[in-house]
């Protein structure tokens, strides 16, 4: 007995030493997510073969069918569900497939969370199905930190709110009112988005919070599609409340008010649309005067008129008063700043001195840092009364798009060392995740696509403790079914090869792409080799014990166990290292499942 669960530990140890293998190999080689599909489809081949060779057909060969049958059905299912519960306590991050479930099924329930909420508004309440389902589709997810922004007054109403996780609080800068809280499930902004109105109030996250967004585009495109919205709209334009907001909150008089509601129903019933109430100021022809003028920002210079037109269209003209500030240190960048009049401090924090930075009329600030989709590293506020333009990330990527100057001058300036060392030094990246930014970010103006931002090339973890935890046990969740297989087989013989080289394959592959990912995401390499090294000491100790404890047991048992194994692996396989495998290298998998599967075949012929 003695010899027998030493030798289960060393096969154990054997079977997975690749998983460290595969850590440390990441260390001296970066592999493309084309050669990570190669060898996770290799892997999965050759546990195919492996578990058919070793335990179906051996199960088989002594009539035992209904025992394995069992025994996989419910390893399938209890691999299922307790991948589901470890999944949503972030073990989803282990693989790039496990990512992608995760988000499908998060999209599913955030669906038809959105439906629900947009039913409670009464212009979408007659809606059908379809129009509903082209509504949720369009709906885009929003982050929000604790004290962020989602829009501030007179910002365009692009988007109508909606609630999904935190509190919202709508202020309203005059002071007049009091602020509003909004909870979950409860939709925000949607008198400005129905009247194409700029906001009233400034929306501040009162803690960190989840929204999702419903353009605006996406509402007007609808309208003169479905019959039934239409007319819910022309009903909409007539109520006394559409009347009180434009006229108490927008201080339009009454006859310009009734005019509006007026021309909008005819130009509705007429076009199926209608125009905004109020535009959003942009004082373009005041920024064409100063364009030629604007310091310390090289992408805007030289630009043909007709591109600067464009920009222009797409600015916001607002008034600070003294004091105010535009943005604090730390907080999410989504627009920079073009000075009209006045003088803007810019403050930072880190430094022992209390000097700040003055700027005037003709400078633009918040630049780098709107660029790249990260956070602001120093603050600003108006030191007198001051008028500037603002441009939003997002009209600045479209400009991007449709613009081919600024394109080339923004591809130049991508490329100049003043963005790797701002990303270094000022937002703390190392030195392959800004290069790999800088990588993306070229790739995404020749394709058209947004310009990624920090967050996308670095997950926070930071905020998520149990974490490292969780993806630990989704690891050792793939881990176990092996070590019961080793435990088993040693107890009543021994190990063949071909499982023990199945085994082995499959978990080198597996553990070279779950560290590429988790080092993306910002975890240290320490962490995930002791996660790797301690997993592959419970494979060892699992398969010492099971090799104790199924001595003695009954065929049936120990085929319905090894059932149960074989089942959790073909799921696992089935379900996250297939599927990865197809994500990162498409047709490539085919071939390679197949040397994988011929290769513990051959390993099955050296016994």
């Amino acid at each position: 007995m003695e010899v027998v669960w030493i030798s289960a530990f060393w096969m154990g140890i054997i079977s997975a030493c690749s998983l460290p293998l595969g850590c440390l190999t990441t260390v001296f080689w970066k592999p493309n997510d084309r050669a990570i599909a190669f060898f996770m489809a290799f892997g999965g081949g050759a546990l195919l073969a492996a578990l058919t060779i070793d335990l179906v057909a051996s199960s088989l060969d002594e009539g035992h069918f209904n025992a394995l049958a069992l025994g996989c059905i419910f390893g399938g299912l209890l691999f299922i569900g307790l991948n589901e519960i470890i999944n949503d306590f972030g073990g989803f991050l282990r693989k790039a497939s496990t990512r992608v479930y995760h988000i499908r099924k998060q999209q599913h329930k955030q669906f038809k969370r959105i439906l629900s909420a947009v039913h409670k508004l009464s212009v979408f309440d007659d809606l059908s199905d379809g129009d509903l389902k082209a509504l949720a589709a369009s709906v885009k997810p929003l982050q929000v930190k604790k004290g962020a922004y989602i829009y501030r007054c007179n910002d365009p109403p692009d988007n109508l709110y909606i609630v999904a996780d935190g509190l919202i609080d709508l202020i309203d800068p005059t002071g007049v009112k009091d602020p509003q809280i909004f909870n979950r499930n409860e939709t925000f902004g949607w008198l400005a988005f129905f009247t194409g109105s700029p906001y009233r109030y400034h929306s501040i996250a009162k803690k960190d919070s989840t929204l999702w967004q419903l353009p605006r585009t996406t509402f007007t495109h609808l309208v003169p599609n479905s019959p039934t919205l239409l007319q819910s709209v022309h009903l909409e334009l007539r109520t006394p409340e559409v009347s009180e907001y434009l006229q108490g909150q927008q201080n339009l008089p009454a006859e310009k008010v009734k005019k509006w509601c007026d021309n909008a129903v005819h130009s509705l019933l007429k076009r199926g649309i209608y125009n905004q109430a109020i535009p959003v100021d942009d004082n373009s022809q005041g920024f064409l005067q100063h364009s030629t003028n604007i310091d310390r920002l090289p992408i805007f210079r030289d630009l043909p008129i007709d591109e600067i037109k464009a920009i222009a269209s797409r600015l916001i003209f607002k008034h600070y008063s003294r004091g105010e500030t535009f943005f604090h240190q730390a907080d999410q960048a989504d627009r920079m700043y073009f000075i009209a009049s006045g003088e803007v401090s810019i403050l930072d924090a880190r430094t022992s001195s209390s000097r700040s930075n003055e700027l005037a009329e003709n400078n633009a600030f918040g630049f780098m840092a709107f660029l790249t989709g990260g956070r602001h590293t120093v603050s600003a506020l108006a030191t007198t009364d001051s008028e500037v333009w603002t441009l939003r990330r997002q009209d600045f990527q479209e400009l991007v798009k449709l613009l081919p100057e600024l394109s080339k001058q923004l591809k130049h300036f991508i490329q100049q060392p003043v963005i790797t060392e701002y990303l270094e030094q000022q937002q703390g990246l190392n030195a392959d995740t800004s290069a790999r930014w800088c990588r993306n970010s070229l790739l995404s103006i020749d394709n058209g696509a947004e310009l990624p931002t920090i967050s996308d090339m670095v997950f926070d973890i930071s905020g998520h403790q149990a974490m490292p935890l969780s993806i630990w046990l989704g690891l050792l969740l793939d881990g176990i079914p092996e070590a019961l297989v080793i435990g088993a087989n040693m107890a009543v013989s021994h190990v063949g090869l071909s499982l023990l080289s199945g085994l082995f394959l499959s978990n080198y592959p597996e553990a070279l792409s779950s560290s590429v990912g988790m080092r993306h995401d910002g975890m240290k390499f320490s962490i995930i080799l002791f996660m790797w090294v301690s997993l592959m000491l419970l494979t060892g100790i699992i398969s010492a014990l099971g090799s104790i404890f199924f001595v003695g047991l009954s065929p049936s048992i120990l085929v319905f166990t090894q059932g149960v194994a074989a089942g959790s692996m073909l799921t696992m396989i089935a379900q996250t290292m297939l599927p990865e495998a197809y994500l990162k290298g498409g047709s490539v998998i085919g071939f390679s499942t197949l040397l994988g599967f011929l290769a513990a075949i051959f390993f099955k012929t050296l016994e």
